[in-house]
């Protein structure tokens, strides 16, 4: 329900004015390079990519740093003291618990404009991963302090971007598995595949559709819009499970003040959780060998969050860089999982 309510948001959006936006999207190159609306358009530092088109022959080049930092564990909307979850004979049971864990997603995005209706776009991924932990270590010892960390290239995207018109973008995705999903980590003198939010990928080929809009106004100062986008995992990888697909909706307004361009952003965000098992990651809820810990259980991922944003772009001629920070405002996470604390982040883009 939640989520044809966001759509539609969206379609309202798609009724609000903005001529200059369209006009913008079906000629770009009849608009002054670097100029209001090149900035708003082609932000530099949203956490999520908005997908527009670019005209012939022009190129963009784009990195990203995505940071996501989380803290504190939760069940449903309510938070869970590490009391409740450790020791074994605690109302959750378990032998380890995350405490906190910080995630970065290095992204480089390249766009080439085919014609002035269709552009091309390849992104690449490096991830780095770093969980802090606790663990009971039983007979009266006390509990240890331990961290995991994996890190590595993640998942490949190829995708079209067709401008349907009227300040509409619509798209089409598809991420090849490149990112590794056997990463281990050693406790007790043992190694074990880590849990699946350590992982690098998703292993499986997934479709990703996005519906986008955007519009602005005469004077080129405001910008606003929306995108809805929906993450397929369409098979089930190597290790025997599937990742929950994904449905984000984000809306935005940016404002243009000389060479510096703020925003505000809102962003829904609802995942499902994991199809089937991984066994070797398994293997750490085994009481006899293993280190119980709630990240190892497929149930405990996934949910739904609503997050804000505000940020900043400075842009210089064919250069923009900008950072965006943000909250989550309402989350609800599947099982007993860690909750997002917050977010930072920060892009630097070349437009040719």
């Amino acid at each position: 329900m939640r989520e044809v309510i966001l759509i539609v948001t969206l379609l309202m959006l798609l009724s609000c004015g903005g001529t200059e936006a369209a006009d913008f999207l079906e000629n770009p190159s009849h608009h002054a390079h670097g100029g209001n609306g090149t900035r708003l358009l082609f932000n530099p530092a949203f956490g999520e990519d908005i997908y527009h088109t670019h005209s012939a022959g022009k190129w963009m080049v784009n990195y990203k740093d995505l940071h996501t930092n989380q803290k504190g564990l939760g069940a449903g909307s309510s938070s869970v003291a590490v009391e409740q979850v450790i020791p074994m004979n605690s109302p959750y049971g378990y032998m380890m618990t995350p405490t906190e864990m910080s995630m970065d997603m290095h992204m480089l995005m390249i766009m080439y404009g085919v014609n002035d209706r269709f552009t091309l776009m390849g992104m690449g991924t490096y991830q780095d991963n770093r969980m802090d932990m606790l663990m009971d270590m039983g007979m009266g010892m006390g509990q240890k302090v331990m961290s995991m960390r994996t890190s590595g290239i993640g998942d490949t995207e190829l995708r079209g971007i067709y401008n349907v018109g009227g300040g509409i973008a619509a798209s089409l995705g598809l991420t090849i598995p490149t990112g590794d999903i056997d990463q281990e980590f050693q406790t007790m003198g043992m190694k074990f595949r880590a849990p699946y939010d350590m992982q690098l990928g998703s292993g499986s080929f997934d479709l990703k559709p996005v519906l986008a809009y955007s519009a602005l106004t005469d004077d080129g100062l405001w910008n606003w819009g929306g995108q809805v986008s929906y993450t397929w995992h369409t098979n089930e990888n190597n290790n025997g499970y599937r990742l929950g697909d994904t449905f984000k909706a984000t809306s935005w307004v940016q404002r243009a003040l000389g060479p510096v361009a703020g925003w505000t952003r809102l962003a829904f965000n609802h995942t499902g959780p994991i199809k089937g098992r991984d066994g070797e990651i398994e293997k750490l809820l085994d009481t006899t060998m293993g280190a119980p810990t709630p990240d190892a259980v497929a149930d405990n991922y996934g949910g739904r969050r609503l997050d804000g944003f505000v940020g900043v772009s400075y842009n210089q001629g064919p250069f923009s860089v900008g950072v965006e920070g943000g909250l989550p405002l309402y989350q609800y996470v599947n099982g007993l999982q860690l909750k997002n604390d917050w977010y930072i982040n920060a892009g630097i883009q070349l437009t040719l």
